[in-house]
């Protein structure tokens, strides 16, 4: 059975992909060959600049996870080796296979018979809510609005903004309060995630996730910035994690096998409403989606390498 669903992901992931590709090739909009020119712009040394952004990135991610499980029975090396495979698995799979890796690992390694997945899984949302949390608040602190290309478009106030936040937040929380009134295996889920985020998070743990987090969506928008420069395209902070808001709504829900084509999508769309031409955008990110595999890959190995280097016995002489 489980070979038959990967079998219709896999098909049904080429199908979008040729559809999308079908779409574009007949589109008046697309030029390949400005796609081409545009790649050929931005040339091996901001390649290597961006790859090393994206590398920096996903130190920052890993230390965050870090972070949170400092109290397991795990050294932070294997948290951080479990947490960038993890992270790679879910690059390259769907349905967010790398979370479950790294719950299941993560156990494994522990040498605690009393160790609780529950933590894992806390830590887990933990991260993610920290960091989109932080994504949200430097974007409205950050972006300038002004300059989006969306016609009769306009966006209410800062404090308008926070308003409807707080009230999206609100009736989110009452919904979910009332839902598990109804469904006791949900309350106790929450309770046993909520023992767990009383035992992960404390006001000092809370402020160094917030500071990583802060890095890494920064260094990730150096990343496309690096890209973007030889294409003369100035891409501020604020507008780069506008776009890189889109991008985590846009492949939040895995459609094809590594995100292929959803991916690019978003990013093209997001770069779009900052008026970036579509033969760039597509350019930006397929070097973006790129980069990104690519410096997990690299980090994983040595991860890997290292690990399996430490765990050779040691004989004599």
């Amino acid at each position: 059975m489980r070979d038959l669903i990967l079998r219709k992901r896999v098909v049904a992931s080429l199908l979008v992909v040729a559809i999308v590709v079908a779409v574009m090739a007949k589109s008046d909009i697309i030029s390949w060959q400005g796609v081409w020119n545009s790649l050929q712009k931005i040339g091996i040394q901001n390649f290597l600049l961006a790859l090393c952004m994206a590398l920096a990135q996903y130190v920052c991610i890993a230390l965050r996870f870090v972070i949170l499980l400092a109290r397991e029975s795990i050294t932070p090396f294997q948290v951080a080796r479990i947490f960038t495979n993890g992270q790679l698995f879910n690059h390259l799979f769907p349905a967010r296979a790398g979370d479950l890796y790294k719950v299941v690992a993560l156990k494994n390694q522990s040498s605690d018979s009393n160790f609780s997945t529950a933590h894992v899984v806390s830590a887990l949302i933990l991260e993610r809510a920290i960091s989109t949390l932080v994504l949200i608040v430097l974007i409205v602190v950050l972006a300038d609005w002004s300059k989006i290309r969306i016609a009769d478009l306009t966006f209410v106030d800062r404090s308008r903004q926070l308003q409807v936040g707080l009230l999206v937040i609100g009736l989110a929380a009452l919904a979910l309060y009332f839902a598990q009134k109804k469904y006791p295996r949900l309350r106790a889920w929450l309770l046993e995630l909520k023992r767990g985020f009383r035992v992960i998070l404390d006001l000092r743990r809370f402020f160094l996730v917030v500071c990583m987090s802060v890095a890494m969506w920064t260094l990730e928008v150096l990343s496309m910035k690096f890209v973007a420069a030889p294409l003369n395209i100035d891409l501020s902070l604020g507008q780069g994690l506008f776009v890189l808001l889109l991008l985590n709504a846009g492949i939040a829900v895995p459609i094809t096998l590594g995100n292929i084509g959803t991916y690019e999508a978003a990013l093209v769309l997001g770069l779009g409403l900052w008026g970036i031409g579509t033969n760039d955008g597509i350019a930006i990110a397929m070097s973006h989606h790129f980069l990104q595999i690519a410096s997990l890959v690299l980090l994983a190995g040595m991860f890997n390498g290292i690990n399996m280097v430490r765990s050779k016995p040691q004989f004599l002489v």
